[in-house]
């Protein structure tokens, strides 16, 4: 998979022109890869507290960037790839929003928000692309800005990465050879929905069992990946398979 790049920053779309944007970008005319980074740039423009936007694509263990506005965006994805953690990745692997303030003195991802803050980033948001069927991936959003993230920018993010997931999902119905043989696509959507299925799982038992509320349970799922250096997932089936051992 190939990446396009635009470095430059186009003028601002409103937030009340954002969907008539999206809806002039015509699903499967161009290619995939293409569409994605209109999206990304849409993204960066639209949304006046992000700098720099990027789209993560996972197949099996692999992760690459294949859209991007900007050389943070790359970095900063790439010292997740390295890691093999970070909030795009659980975002991806989740289909959970990931904010992350990387002043935080408490936070989670150490390793990313060292690298961000070295980098001039005080925020992310990674919203996971939600088409658990098919590939997984996730829109990621940098911003410099000392202010808080408002709920209003979250919401417009996850509202343009829904528009990401029906890309990737017409993508994939239209091609079932998007990263590999059929048997191997059809290994990487099992593979998708199990890990997904047993994330959701921990944070319904965790819900149940502690009154938690949905973004409460992720949080402590992710607080735990990060604190015992584990992967989301090996996390989540260690929740669920003590569950199913004590009843």
């Amino acid at each position: 998979m190939g990446h396009e790049h635009s470095p430059s920053r186009h003028s601002n779309v409103s937030p009340p022109n954002v969907f008539t944007e999206l809806a002039a970008i015509m699903l499967g005319v161009e290619p995939l890869t293409a569409t994605l980074q209109r999206i990304a740039d849409l993204a960066q423009r639209t949304l006046p507290a992000i700098q720099e936007a990027s789209v993560t694509l996972l197949d099996g263990d692999r992760q690459e960037t294949v859209a991007f506005t900007g050389q943070i965006a790359m970095h900063l994805d790439g010292r997740q790839y390295e890691a093999g953690r970070g909030p795009c990745l659980d975002a991806a692997v989740s289909g959970h929003t990931v904010v992350v303030d990387t002043r935080a003195r408490h936070g989670g991802y150490p390793e990313f928000t060292r690298a961000a803050q070295r980098a001039g980033v005080n925020h992310s948001i990674s919203v996971g692309l939600p088409v658990p069927q098919r590939v997984v991936g996730a829109l990621n959003m940098y911003a410099v800005t000392p202010d808080p993230i408002s709920l209003h920018t979250v919401g417009l993010a996850q509202a343009i990465g829904g528009y990401a997931g029906v890309a990737l999902a017409n993508a994939a119905l239209a091609n079932a050879a998007l990263y590999a043989e059929p048997a191997g696509l059809a290994q990487q959507m099992h593979q998708a929905v199990a890990t997904r299925s047993i994330i959701e799982q921990a944070t319904g038992i965790l819900m149940e069992r502690h009154g938690y509320t949905a973004e409460q349970a992720f949080q402590i799922l992710t607080g735990l990946s990060q604190r015992t250096n584990r992967k989301l997932r090996d996390i989540a089936a260690a929740i669920t398979d003590s569950t199913g051992s004590s009843r």
